[in-house]
């Protein structure tokens, strides 16, 4: 047990030089995210969950994703308190990269957990480019609070706190956790039980690993089956129960697979690197069922993956959210075997490169982000010199479509490209084809037409949402309203 601990404290040494490179990308991402608050805060659910937040005045949780409270609360605030519309907006986009920021702080300074702090920024950016852009998916602050739940318990237990108390907190915060994307479920019994089975940096009792895995799996169960039955997590889930074991071969021909081989050459192509010298040194190490653990868990995770996704036509932002947790299963044993055997330097210069060419390709990934911002700006600057505050815009080109990758939040984005400009009132716009004109159309002029509800006046934010209700929507043509 001396070897042990000494082991453990050997790697705070060692890593505490790249756990600060690790902060350091933490603290770019959260600069990127105000640098480029547009491109964040105008695109599809971000704008759609802040309307809602703003004019319901409380959080928006959908799916019983609990753990997205926290980046809501600092928008939720910063609107009670009626700060000017720009800097909810921006405030907003800051929040999830503050929360990230605020785990990899307390991990650090904390915890001291250096090795769960490293893995956490690779987990931030090697599947990361245009995914940046859509900061909404659940899944990262419910692995922020998955890092924050294992490094709590392991704390804890190296102090031999209250056990009952020790006992109710990982109920708790790993409950927090799980619940807050069901990807979560497989990333932290990965993580629980790699530890487990590593036991070099394992302070708790048998009896306690024992009763702690029961409650893990318990809840990680009771999430699954609770998304089996319950709304958009149902579909994914069931795609997966149905799945046959003799269809496995099929996913061979999956271009899902396909896809994710190609984007691994030519954009992720650090993850196949680490993954290989990780488990090389599990073998050096004679971890043998680490080695096994960490490959099986990896192919089963990436079959599950091309299973749900099987034709791959999910859009690039949308899966590579999904990819992520992939980081955290196949970047662990690097980080726990390899990297704290690296010279200090040697270390840092190679997480350096790894984190610089990282942040590199979400800026590059920005480009169609920036661009249908400008086909908005075009949008408001085009009703401006008509002089309307409301359109219902129909015959689109497929072009204007296929740059704003996804149209169905134009109302709300417009909204608060309006609000940022400090309109009175706000100009919104809707693309309707006459299917949709038929059922989603109105003639009050005291209704808003937002994404998927017709919202009263009645109910609207007026400190910072303003209707214009001295006339109803104007069905334009899209070419006629940009002449």
């Amino acid at each position: 047990m001396t070897g042990q601990k000494q082991s453990f404290l050997s790697d705070i040494k060692t890593l505490k030089a790249e756990a600060r490179v690790a902060l350091v990308v933490l603290i770019v991402l959260l600069l990127l995210s105000l640098f480029f608050y547009k491109e964040r805060m105008l695109f599809i659910d971000a704008p759609h969950n802040l309307f809602l937040i703003i004019n319901d005045g409380w959080f928006h949780i959908e799916e019983h994703r609990y753990g997205s409270f926290i980046s809501q609360l600092l928008p939720l605030v910063a609107s009670k308190i009626h700060l000017p519309a720009k800097w909810v907006i921006i405030l907003y986009s800051a929040s999830f990269n503050l929360f990230y920021l605020g785990v990899g702080l307390l991990l650090y300074f904390r915890f001291r957990n250096y090795k769960l702090l490293i893995l956490f920024a690779l987990y931030l950016t090697l599947f990361t480019s245009a995914t940046f852009y859509w900061p909404n998916n659940e899944v990262h602050q419910g692995m922020g609070w998955l890092f924050l739940a294992m490094a709590s318990s392991i704390w804890f237990a190296e102090r031999k706190y209250n056990a009952i108390l020790s006992l109710l907190f990982f109920t708790c915060s790993f409950f927090l956790a799980v619940w807050t994307h069901p990807l979560i479920l497989l990333a932290a019994v990965f993580l629980w039980f790699y530890y487990w089975m590593n036991r070099v940096e394992w302070p708790l009792t048998r009896i306690q690993s024992v009763i702690y895995s029961i409650i893990l799996v318990s809840l990680a169960l009771w999430k699954f089956y609770f998304g089996m039955h319950h709304g958009y997590d149902s579909s994914k889930i069931e795609t997966i129960t149905r799945f046959h074991p003799k269809l496995i071969l099929t996913v061979f021909r999956a271009p899902q697979l396909y896809i994710f081989l190609h984007q691994i050459l030519f954009n992720y192509w650090y993850l196949p690197i680490l993954f290989i010298v990780g488990i090389a040194g599990l073998l050096r190490k004679r971890k043998y069922l680490l080695a096994s653990f960490s490959v099986g868990f990896a192919l089963c995770y990436l079959l599950l993956v091309c299973i749900t996704f099987y034709d791959g036509n999910s859009p690039v932002f949308y899966i590579e959210s999904e990819y992520m947790p992939l980081a955290v299963i196949c970047c662990l044993p690097f980080v726990d075997t390899v990297l704290p055997y690296l010279n200090g330097r040697t270390g840092v210069l190679f997480l350096l490169i790894i984190f610089s060419t990282r942040i590199l390709y979400i800026a590059q990934a920005s480009g169609p982000f920036t661009n249908r911002v400008v086909i908005l700006e075009n949008l408001n600057i085009a009703m401006k010199k008509k002089n309307l505050t409301k359109a219902i815009v129909s015959d689109q080109p497929p072009g204007i479509d296929t740059a704003l990758i996804m149209n169905w939040g134009l109302q709300v984005e417009s909204i608060m490209l309006s609000a940022i400009h400090n309109e009175t009132p706000f100009r919104t716009a809707v693309f309707l084809n006459k299917e949709q004109l038929l059922s989603f159309n109105t003639a009050s002029k005291d209704t808003l037409l937002g994404c998927w509800e017709k919202r009263p006046y009645s109910k609207l934010n007026t400190s910072y949402f303003l209707l214009d209700t001295t006339s109803a929507y104007i069905h334009i043509e899209y070419n006629k309203l940009m002449e």
